[in-house]
């Protein structure tokens, strides 16, 4: 099976940016949104993905960063198709209520195309064919990271705004990671303040998770040459590198 794997984009909230956190990643016939920043419906036109294709939407936490592309997106894929396929929305409690509020508010119906489960903590279920898995992240709200399996040797695993996990039994076996990597380790107790990772921190955590390749995320604008936290996390895991919007990677699962 061929995957492919786009960043819609990669930083942190900044007064003005176009790159608010949002990842499609196609395997088949699914196609899964990881966040909703804004203007995620533009951008994935962008990238010649159509907003119908979108099945599986899954958010992390009701900051706003990560979700005020997402009202949006839902009313454009509602007027634009008649009836709108179905789609599949997994986020932390409190998700459905927003939407409601925002659609009751917008004057807008989305029908029935919309399936809102929320998820109260770490856990495992199957979407259309793949295997989720949900756990328990360490950020400010509650707030979840999610592992997307696709086949036996294949795993993407998308951990944003988040201290490192320290759990010891935590085996997540990525063979993809994404981590948050707000800061970089000479800004630690801004990290440690805001419950964020810094790119050192996710490098030494993909180190001992496995991962094959990891992207540092969710970037704050402070760093101007994201270089300088690519440098700092291959100190502990060589095959790092600063996602950046637009950035694409096929697979071959």
């Amino acid at each position: 099976m061929r995957a492919s794997l786009f960043f819609l984009g990669t930083g942190a909230p900044d007064a003005g940016s176009d790159d608010m956190p949002a990842v499609a990643f196609k395997a088949g016939s699914n196609l899964f949104l990881l966040d909703s920043g804004e203007g995620v419906q533009h951008k994935l036109v962008n990238i010649g993905i159509g907003l119908s294709k979108v099945s599986n939407i899954l958010i992390t936490h009701l900051h706003g960063d990560h979700v005020l592309g997402l009202v949006p997106f839902i009313q454009t894929r509602t007027l634009m198709f008649k009836p709108a396929p179905p789609i599949a929305i997994l986020g932390p409690p409190g998700l459905a209520k927003y939407l409601n509020e925002s659609f009751s508010s917008l004057y807008f119906d989305p029908g029935n195309s919309l399936e809102v489960q929320e998820l109260k903590g770490s856990e495992e279920l199957k979407i259309r064919g793949a295997a989720i898995r949900a756990e328990l992240l360490d950020h400010t709200v509650f707030t979840i990271g999610y592992l997307v399996n696709l086949s036996r040797d294949f795993s993407l695993c998308y951990l944003t705004d988040t201290r490192p996990l320290t759990r010891e039994d935590l085996n997540l076996g990525c063979s993809v990671l994404i981590h948050d990597s707000t800061f970089s380790w000479i800004d630690l107790d801004r990290a440690r303040e805001f419950k964020h990772t810094t790119a050192l921190e996710a490098a030494m955590f993909a180190a001992r998770a496995g991962a094959k390749l990891l992207f540092l995320y969710h970037i704050s604008s402070r760093y101007r040459d994201r270089r300088f936290l690519e440098s700092e996390a291959r100190r502990h895991h060589p095959n790092s590198h600063a996602a950046a919007k637009y950035m694409r990677l096929n697979l071959v699962l």
